[in-house]
């Protein structure tokens, strides 16, 4: 059994194989049969065509004979005995006067008027070539070979000269002009700038210390000066660390010096040498019998004034002092009272600070 369902399986496959390549080959068929159906209509169109393109040509062709047997001119016409030279014509003219008095040797002149007419015709033909194609115009509606009126050629090229002619008469002298003047004309508009010139020689060499005497213009001479503001003031009570702040400025050099008023300090902005003064005015209610003042330079004292009074009495007394010192830049002057009982009079003519810069200070200097 097993053998026998195997064989059959076989032949089923066989069966099918054999359908489906039936199936192809008809597939294949209706392919062919649609290729070979455009390949005729192509072809059929190919063939319409090539046989209107043949129709066309005669048409064209039998146009070409038609126009040009329309074109050749009958012998004997006005025209044709115009295109012939006059030879021929005298020519044609004995022969038909020949012709008119022998009648026996008609026969004869009949062969010979035909060659004469043949060659016109060739002379007429090589005339028409010579005018170079200019034939006469039909007329293309009626087709009946009339000529229109000839036109009218080309003119031909110019003749020589011919001799000159004799001089004429003198013409009338003209009126004379009006004379010019030698007058100059307004000037006319300046004109673009050149170019600049070459660079020139370096100048000689200027003075040394130009820039920096115009530098100490502004500093030389510099005066400050500063008064009291007409009060008194007990050194204990009114003043911090005894150092004096009432003051009023008279002038000052605002380049090279600064005051701060808050703590009484006057502030240098310009390295120099300076001639600082000063004086204060005291007095005493019987605390002591010494009076005594520093001007301070930062917080170092530089100068220092004195004055003694006598014990039991109200004395009032003045002390003055001055010199001279090295100062930087951002250095500071003051006033500091040594001793604190003591009473200081602020009047304007008799308590007061100033300073003058009297120069730069030299390189190896110390304030």
């Amino acid at each position: 059994m097993p053998p026998k369902s195997f064989s059959e399986k076989f032949a089923n496959l066989e069966n099918r194989d054999v359908k489906h390549s039936a199936c192809v080959c008809r597939r294949q068929c209706n392919n062919c049969k649609i290729f070979l159906g455009f390949f005729v209509l192509s072809l059929s169109l190919h063939l319409v065509t090539l046989f209107c393109y043949l129709d066309l040509r005669s048409e064209v062709k039998r146009e070409i004979l038609e126009k040009n047997r329309g074109d050749v001119i009958p012998v004997g016409s006005a025209e044709s005995r115009e295109l012939v030279p006059p030879e021929l014509q005298l020519l044609d003219m004995s022969y038909s006067a020949i012709d008119m008095q022998s009648g026996v040797h008609r026969s004869r002149g009949l062969r010979d008027s035909r060659l004469a007419a043949e060659s016109m015709e060739s002379v007429v033909h090589r005339v028409k070539r010579s005018q170079g194609g200019k034939r006469p115009e039909q007329d293309r509606n009626g087709g009946n070979g009339k000529r229109k009126e000839r036109k009218k050629g080309k003119k031909g090229p110019p003749g020589a000269p011919g001799p000159p002619g004799p001089p004429g008469p003198a013409g009338i002298p003209g009126i004379p002009g009006i004379p010019g003047t030698n007058a100059p004309g307004p000037p006319g508009p300046p004109g673009p700038a050149g170019p600049p010139g070459p660079q020139g020689p370096p100048g000689p060499q200027g003075p040394s210390g130009g820039g920096e005497r115009v530098r100490l213009r502004d500093y030389q001479p510099a005066v400050v000066h500063l008064q009291g503001q007409e009060t008194t003031i007990q050194v204990k009570e009114d003043l911090s660390e005894g150092v004096l702040r009432n003051w009023k400025m008279i002038s000052i050099h605002h380049k090279v010096f600064k005051m701060h008023s808050h703590s009484g300090q006057l502030e240098v902005l310009v390295d120099g040498t300076y001639f600082i003064y000063s004086q204060v005015e005291v007095y005493y209610l019987n605390f002591t019998d010494i009076a005594s003042y520093e001007v301070m330079v930062d917080k170092t004292p530089f100068l220092r004034c004195t004055r003694s009074i006598e014990t039991g009495q109200r004395k009032f007394n003045t002390c003055y002092t001055a010199g001279v010192c090295l100062l930087r830049a951002r250095q500071k002057i003051s006033i500091r009272m040594v001793y604190e009982d003591t009473s200081i009079s602020m009047t304007n003519h008799t308590t007061f600070l100033g300073s003058i810069r009297l120069g730069e200070a030299p390189s190896g200097g110390h304030a």
